[in-house]
C-alpha cells in the first residue's frame, strides 16, 4: 500500500473520532448537570445534617494531578506540552494516562497506563478519586491535558475538577426526608461527578489528539502530493529523453544504412 492513501486513511480516520468524541461529551455533560441537581437538593436541605467537611479539603494537602497524553505519535506537540506541564511541579502526585507520557525522577508517579486501556481502568481510578476525597489526603485534585476549543484552537489545560464549584441553590425548592445513610451516597454521588469530569477530559483530549493530527495528515497529504508530482515530471522527463534518444539512434542508423 502507498504512503499515500496510508495517511488519507489516518486523516479520515481523525475527522471521525472528533465527531464522535462531540456526541460522547454530550452524554456526560448531562449527566454532570443530573448529579449536580442532586447533590444540591442534598447540600441545601436543611433538614439533613450532612458532614460538609468532605467538600472542604484541607489547604496544606498535595495536589494529585491526573495527566492525559496519547499511545500514538504523529500529533504535533501534544504530548511535549503535557510533559513540560508534569516536570514543572515536583509537589503533586501524578496519574499518567498515555504511552507518551514521561515523567522525570523527583516525580511521584502513582499509577500508569496506556490510553487505550482506560476503560479497564476505569474502576479502578475511581476507588482512586474516591479513596482521595474521602481521605482528605489532597488540596485538590486537578487535570491536566490538551483541550479541545474548535478545530483552529487547542491549548494545554490544567483543570481542577476537586473540590468542585459552590452548590446552587437556584433550582431547590423544598426540604424533604429520606431513611438510610445519605452522607455514603452524597459521597458516592460526588466521586461519581468528579470521575465523570475525567471521562469527559479523556473525551475532550482525544477531540484534540486528533484535530492536530488531521492538521499533520493534512500537511502531510499536501507534502506527498507535491513529491508524487515531482517524481512523475522526473519519471516523464526520463521516458521524453530515452524516447528522443531512440528516435535520434534510429535515425543515426537509418543515415548510416543510406550511406553504405
Amino acid at each position: 500500500m502507498k504512503v499515500h492513501n496510508v495517511v488519507r486513511v489516518m486523516n479520515f480516520h481523525a475527522l471521525i473520532r472528533v465527531d464522535n468524541a462531540k456526541r460522547q461529551a454530550q452524554k456526560y455533560m448531562q449527566m454532570q448537570e443530573a448529579l449536580m441537581q442532586m447533590m444540591a437538593c442534598i447540600v441545601n436541605n436543611r433538614n439533613f445534617r450532612l458532614d460538609k467537611s468532605i467538600l472542604q479539603p484541607p489547604k496544606d494537602g498535595r495536589i494529585l494531578n491526573i495527566c492525559l497524553g496519547s499511545d500514538l505519535g504523529f500529533c504535533g506537540n501534544y504530548n511535549y506540552k503535557v510533559n513540560e506541564e508534569i516536570r514543572a511541579d515536583a509537589n503533586e502526585d501524578i496519574i499518567l494516562i498515555g504511552k507518551k507520557l514521561y515523567a522525570g525522577e523527583d516525580v511521584n508517579v502513582l499509577q500508569r497506563f496506556a490510553r487505550r486501556d482506560f476503560s479497564e481502568k476505569y474502576g479502578e481510578l475511581e476507588q482512586i478519586i474516591r479513596d482521595a476525597i474521602l481521605s482528605r489526603r489532597y488540596s485538590s485534585i486537578v487535570l491536566t491535558h490538551i483541550h479541545y476549543e474548535n478545530t483552529t484552537s487547542n491549548y494545554l489545560e490544567k483543570l481542577q475538577i476537586f473540590p468542585v464549584k459552590k452548590f446552587s441553590d437556584e433550582t431547590y425548592t423544598e426540604d424533604f426526608e429520606v431513611e438510610g445513610n445519605l452522607g455514603d451516597l452524597f459521597s458516592h454521588m460526588l466521586g461519581t461527578y468528579v470521575t465523570s469530569e475525567l471521562c469527559l477530559a479523556v473525551i475532550n483530549s482525544n477531540a484534540a489528539e486528533n484535530v492536530l493530527r488531521q492538521n499533520a495528515t493534512t500537511e502531510s497529504l499536501k507534502r506527498i502530493e507535491e513529491i508524487e508530482a515531482e517524481q512523475e515530471r522526473v519519471d516523464r522527463r526520463e521516458r521524453q529523453t530515452k524516447e528522443f534518444s531512440k528516435i535520434i539512434d534510429s535515425f543515426s542508423k537509418r543515415s548510416l544504412y543510406e550511406n553504405s
